[in-house]
This record gives structure tokens, C-alpha cells and sequence, in this order.
């Protein structure tokens, strides 16, 4: 990391994240406001391969001006279903949803009602060919484009943020991205799920935390909008549980049976072979001529390396780019949650 600069404080957009984070806490407050507010529609987005994703669209019904398109792309859901269902928040924080913006929140393939296969941080290729070969940085751009030819009241540009997941979605749409797209921040983004995130830190998996994490979200589906069977324990003791199933290579044949191929992939890749190379998009973060928010929890357990190498990477690879890291004393995506009184 030495040749990477050093990140410069910004007091002042620290102070507007923590303000955002405060703003979020009296959310509660103002759900009866934002039906009145906004106009909400929902949508199946066609991507260029034919799959179709889940896209709830949230417009301002004051139409005397235009307004800028927020997105964020997630595969945990983006409830409540229905035309006349609203959210308590629209956007990263009340603020935002007071400022007024177009609020886009799609699900992406093969997660909730929308349509294809979900594949756990699936590889990007840059040499692409035809409108079979696609990943996140392809549906990032298509949506952008659908969005800017169906909704009537925008200005012609984009942003996208997200925390976690969706916070790697979000610099998946920086690679390759649309030329609408104005500004991203990622947010406790994992970058190496072998080196430092998520399923591995330094090289050594945490078994609890990918079983865990991996039972939820990578079961496979036989149909769009079947809810995931949800893993019974059968003990609050986790240290008993992982003791009685043994060998790691138990894992499939005891709980899985093969509806987690995900889990499969990484027992059959346990050094840092080509499975995860392919997978480090560091390098792809090149040609980013747009303003990056990118934000990390001092404390946060599962993604400190990866906004860290995100930022290092942007600065090194992308000279002139307005490029910010803030980092808090915060868990996992903790600025978001709660008044930040405690840890």
C-alpha cells in the first residue's frame, strides 16, 4: 500500500454523513409524509439479454422541475411490494428524501420478483461479447438507460449509492458506467472476498459467518419471488452446531445437498487461485471521471479492506478523479443505523 496516497480528512463531509445518520433515526416520523410527496410505480426492467429485474420507482409529484435519478441496485429486497406500499426513508437518509430526487431501487437478477440467476460477486469480463454475455456492470448501464428513456421528469443525471452488497453493486456500476452517471458512493463495499472481506480475512475463512451469510442469500430457486428456505440451527449454540457437523467438507452433504453451489465453489478453492483472481476487480477501476463518496466503518468485522481498496485504487489509477474516503467509528454500515451513541 505505500505507493497509494494518503487520504485527506474532509471534516465537512464527515459532518453531513453523520448528520445524514442522526436524520435517519426520526425516519418513523415522517412515513405519513412521503405518499403525499411522491408518486410510486413499479415496473420489470428488460435488460439487453431479455431478463427482466424489479424496479420500484419513486417520482416527485411536484413536476415544476426536474430532478436527478437515484439508484441503488440490492439483492436483499426492496419492500414494501405494491403500487400503494411506501418506506418509511427514500434514499440513503431523510435529507434525502426531503431534497427530492427520482428514487430508483431495483432487485438485481435472481433475487426477489425479478427474473435470471444470482451468482455470488460474479466475475466481470471486459471483453464481452454480444448481449448474452452479461454481469453488473452491464445491468448497472442498462437500467441507467431505461430509466433515462421512461421517466418523464428527470435531468439527465445519476447516482447510486449503497451499503454492503449493494454497496459492491454500486462500484460495479462504475466500471464500464453509463455516461448519465454523476456520482457513486459506495459504502462498506467488499473488494477481495479471499484477501480481506466478508468469507476470508487474510486468507483464513470464517466458517460461521459464510455459512451463515451464504444459507440466506445464495440458495439456488426454481422460481422468481420464492422466498429462501431459512436455516434452522436446531441449537442457539453456535460452537456446538460447527463441533457435531465435523469436517467443513460436511457442510453440503449434512445442511446444503447442492442448493448453495456458491458454498461448493469456495471448498473447492482454498488458496488464491484463479477462482478469486478473476474476481479482484481492482484493477478494472479505471476510467472513473466521476465523483466517488466511498465510506468505511472503523470497526466494522466484515468490509475494512475493501472500501480502503477501493479508495487506493481510484486515486492510483484514476489521476484528477474527485475521489473522497471518510472512515467513522462505526460498524458494518453503522452510520446508517441507529443515533451512533454506542458501539
Amino acid at each position: 500500500m505505500d505507493t497509494y496516497p494518503t487520504p485527506i480528512p474532509c471534516g465537512r463531509v464527515l459532518a453531513t454523513a453523520l448528520a445524514a445518520s442522526i436524520a435517519f433515526t426520526s425516519a418513523a416520523q415522517d412515513r405519513l409524509a412521503i405518499p403525499e410527496l411522491y408518486a410510486k410505480s413499479e415496473h420489470m426492467v428488460p435488460m439487453r439479454d431479455g431478463v427482466k429485474l424489479f424496479t420500484a420507482i419513486y417520482e416527485p409529484k411536484d413536476t415544476s422541475e426536474s430532478y436527478p435519478i437515484m439508484l441503488l441496485r440490492t439483492p436483499y429486497g426492496i419492500g414494501p411490494i405494491g403500487p400503494d406500499r411506501f418506506p418509511g426513508v427514500l434514499g440513503p437518509s431523510l435529507l434525502f428524501t426531503q431534497d427530492k430526487f427520482v428514487f430508483v431501487y431495483q432487485s438485481v437478477r435472481g433475487k426477489g420478483l425479478s427474473e435470471g440467476e444470482f451468482v455470488v460477486m460474479k466475475p466481470v469480463d471486459p471483453d464481452r461479447q454480444g448481449v448474452e454475455d452479461v454481469d453488473e456492470t452491464t445491468d448497472n448501464y442498462d437500467v441507467i438507460e431505461w430509466l433515462l428513456a421512461n421517466i418523464p421528469n428527470h435531468n439527465g443525471k445519476v447516482g447510486q449509492w449503497g451499503i454492503s452488497y449493494p454497496g459492491w453493486q454500486t462500484v460495479m456500476g462504475m466500471i464500464g458506467s453509463h455516461p448519465a452517471l454523476k456520482a457513486s458512493s459506495p459504502q462498506a463495499s467488499p473488494s477481495d472476498m479471499f484477501v480481506g472481506d466478508d468469507f476470508h480475512h487474510n486468507g483464513a475463512f470464517r466458517l460461521m459467518y459464510t455459512f451463515s451469510w451464504l444459507s440466506g442469500n445464495a440458495q439456488l430457486r426454481t422460481r422468481p419471488g420464492e422466498a429462501p428456505r431459512r436455516f434452522t440451527y436446531g441449537t442457539p449454540d453456535g460452537y456446538r452446531f460447527f463441533l457435531e457437523t465435523g469436517a467443513v467438507r460436511n457442510v453440503n452433504d449434512l445442511y446444503f445437498q447442492n442448493r448453495v453451489p456458491t458454498w461448493n465453489d469456495y471448498m473447492e478453492h482454498g488458496t488464491y487461485d484463479g477462482y478469486w483472481r478473476e474476481r479482484d476487480f481492482l484493477p478494472k477501476l479505471v476510467d472513473i471521471d466521476h465523483a466517488v463518496l466511498n465510506v468505511a466503518g472503523w470497526f466494522d468485522a466484515e468490509d475494512f479492506y475493501g472500501p480502503m481498496s477501493i479508495y487506493y485504487a481510484i486515486e492510483a489509477q484514476n489521476p484528477g478523479n474527485n475521489s473522497i474516503l471518510v472512515s467513522g467509528p462505526w460498524r458494518h454500515g453503522g452510520w446508517a443505523r441507529g443515533s451512533g451513541r454506542t458501539l
